[in-house]
């Protein structure tokens, strides 16, 4: 977390920004999410509209990378704090939209240390094809969420759609820079009986089908699906392209 009031006691306050911009840059290097806080939307504590200054401070902590912005003041003691976290969700959409995405990719695979790790690369690789085919989402099945880390890191322009069976990943993967976690409850079947394939394809099928159903998605869309060829941690070596439809475009009688 950069907490900007605690590093204007620490260090000048004319240094903050740098060390905001500095810290952010070495967490989006490293695929940690980071959270930028501390008097984002202050003047709203009290008056209804926020200074010109603090919108721009919430879009450029975006701009800089930041996974999370953070209110603190505004919402837990504040007079309005709809009308807060409404601004800073108006000031975070426009932010995005103006990313260079395709520019934070390539510098970002560029200073990835050489051997990548299979799991990264299946990462690296989701997003330059969900980059190609102008995909909707990227789709992955994890266990940890540590598959939709990666992802994110690489800032791909789509949503990240994760599915996973673990409730606590579903829940702190929330941090991720837009990653929509899915907590499928539905119990892990006997692979001995049930093949590993067909529960892939069930997982992925509710996947679309919730991501379509919040709006996340359009049908017909292409998705860009991230598995592995067995379950368990670190098994994530598999890309595959689907049709957001209901049977991922495959052929029943094939």
């Amino acid at each position: 977390m950069v907490a900007r009031g605690d590093l204007g006691i620490e260090i000048p306050p004319a240094q903050v920004f740098i060390a905001q911009k500095m810290m952010i840059t070495k967490c989006n290097l490293a695929g940690k999410p980071v959270i930028c806080a501390t008097q984002m939307l202050e003047s709203m504590t009290y008056n209804p509209r926020p200074t010109r200054a603090e919108v721009s401070d919430v879009g450029n902590a975006v701009l800089d990378g930041a996974d999370c912005v953070m209110l603190s003041g505004e919402t837990a003691k504040g007079n309005y704090p709809k009308e807060s976290v409404g601004m800073m969700h108006d000031a975070c959409l426009l932010a995005e939209v103006a990313i260079p995405y395709v520019n934070a990719f390539n510098e970002l695979r560029s200073l990835a240390p050489r051997p990548v790790p299979t799991t990264e690369t299946c990462a690296m690789a989701a997003v330059s094809a969900s980059l190609e085919q102008n995909a909707g989402a990227i789709l992955c099945l994890t266990t940890s969420g540590n598959t939709a880390r990666l992802i994110a890191k690489y800032r791909p322009v789509c949503p990240i759609i994760m599915v996973t069976r673990n409730a606590t990943a579903s829940r702190y993967s929330h941090l991720y820079r837009g990653v929509w976690p899915f907590h499928y409850d539905e119990q892990k079947p006997d692979f001995k009986q049930v093949p590993w394939q067909e529960d892939v394809d069930k997982r992925l099928k509710w996947g679309i089908a919730h991501a379509i159903k919040l709006g996340v998605l359009n049908k017909g869309e292409a998705v860009v699906c991230v598995q592995g060829w067995r379950g368990g941690l670190g098994h994530t070596n598999t890309l595959r392209m689907v049709p957001a439809e209901d049977d991922l475009g495959l052929d029943p009688h094939a």
